[in-house]
């Protein structure tokens, strides 16, 4: 089949996003050609809208980009843990708290509650060491200068609605009750800091503007409204075609579709969950709400689109093999012990999501060479490549 479009997205995880970071150098290797160069439109939500804005952000002054796919895996190796980086607790102390500090850790302990006093005052991780690994790599590049197009994900708490930064700027001007676009006036980082911040984890993203009433947007992470992406990106990309060509629309079989997974769990929870409060559920619930969007949009392309056009690419980490079902059983030989949690920065938990990766991709080998088959073979067909 001829595609007109091709488009790509990339879900939200924390640390876990080395998997699709991993998974998009195997397909920049395999066809030979970057990955803006491969897909009209890319979308990314959380650590997958920091992949996103890596993979299109221009060398300065040159049409060519900073960073090829295996040097964003560095992101996570060599940065994971300062953007994970625990708040200082001296701070609490000024108030007086620390003998409570104290107290929580003992008692949460002995519940079995991942949790302290800390993280009840303020955000489990301090923001300043993620700002300085952002500005590493995206600096102070305009959003619009993006190669290709993006469009990452987030959510106003003080306006009540979707923010989507997208580096097209004409569709800044497409209004709505119910949703807001930025491009212009912004840079990446901007777009990265809001996509990123997850509640709990990470304070809230500031961000003075004088595009609305409220004077700011109040942003939170993208994974709130859209932890996967992918019917976003499909129809942002249908709505640029009917832009870019006076009005005529894209049939959306005619649209090659690639989504990637940063790996779900099969860690159940079981019974227990009916004497757990409010406290127990805090992180849990978090995980469940992004995994569970993610899995439920899936479903949904499965039976919109066609297995020749839809591509989605999600391993499994399993907590044991019992556990290891028909669809998964292409990890019933290799049981890696790795921690699901977007926060594990360990040196263990890391090399396990590398290797983990490794073999998620030696499985999928057929399936990846059809994929970057499909994508050089359409780079003739598509048709806002050659109306850039």
């Amino acid at each position: 089949m001829a595609f007109k479009l091709a488009v790509l997205s990339i879900d939200g995880g924390g640390i876990k996003g080395i998997v699709p970071a991993m998974i998009l150098a195997e397909i920049e290797n395999r066809t030979g050609k970057r990955i803006y160069e491969l897909f009209d439109l890319i979308a990314g939500t959380s650590t997958g809208g920091i992949l996103t804005l890596g993979l299109t952000k221009p060398k300065e002054n040159e049409n060519e980009p900073e960073f090829k796919a295996e040097d964003l895996v560095d992101l996570y190796t060599k940065d994971g843990q300062r953007i994970f980086k625990i708040m200082d607790v001296k701070k609490l102390n000024r108030f007086g708290l620390k003998p409570l500090v104290k107290a929580s850790k003992i008692l949460f302990t002995n519940f079995n509650i991942n949790m302290n006093l800390e993280n009840l005052f303020s955000s489990k991780y301090t923001r300043k060491e993620k700002v300085q690994v952002i500005d590493k790599y995206l600096g102070e590049t305009p959003l619009y200068k993006a190669l290709s197009e993006v469009i990452i994900t987030s959510y106003s708490t003080n306006l009540r609605m979707p923010i989507f930064f997208t580096s097209n700027h004409q569709k800044e001007s497409l209004k709505s009750d119910y949703f807001c676009k930025l491009c212009l006036g912004y840079r990446m980082k901007n777009a990265a800091m809001a996509t990123s911040a997850a509640p709990t984890y990470f304070k809230a993203y500031y961000l003075p503007s004088p595009n609305n009433k409220a004077g700011s947007y109040t942003l939170i992470d993208g994974g709130i409204i859209a932890n996967n992406p992918t019917s976003i990106a499909i129809v942002e990309a249908m709505e640029s075609y009917k832009m870019k060509m006076d009005g005529k629309g894209v049939h959306l079989s005619e649209i090659l579709v690639v989504s990637l997974g940063t790996g779900t769990a099969i860690r159940k929870f079981e019974r227990e969950i009916e004497e757990w409060g409010l406290i127990n559920w805090v992180e849990p619930l978090i995980s469940m709400v992004f995994s569970g969007q993610s899995e439920v949009i899936d479903y949904q392309m499965e039976h919109l689109l066609s297995k020749e056009q839809y591509y989605r690419f999600q391993p499994v980490y399993p907590a044991n093999e019992a556990k290891v079902g028909k669809k998964y059983e292409y990890l019933s030989q290799h049981i890696i012990d790795v921690n699901d949690d977007m926060d594990d920065t360990s040196e263990k938990n890391i090399q396990n999501l590398q290797k983990a990766a490794k073999i998620f991709i030696e499985t999928q080998d057929k399936k990846l060479d059809l994929l970057c088959e499909q994508l050089t073979n359409a780079l003739n067909t598509r048709e806002l490549i050659k109306n850039k």
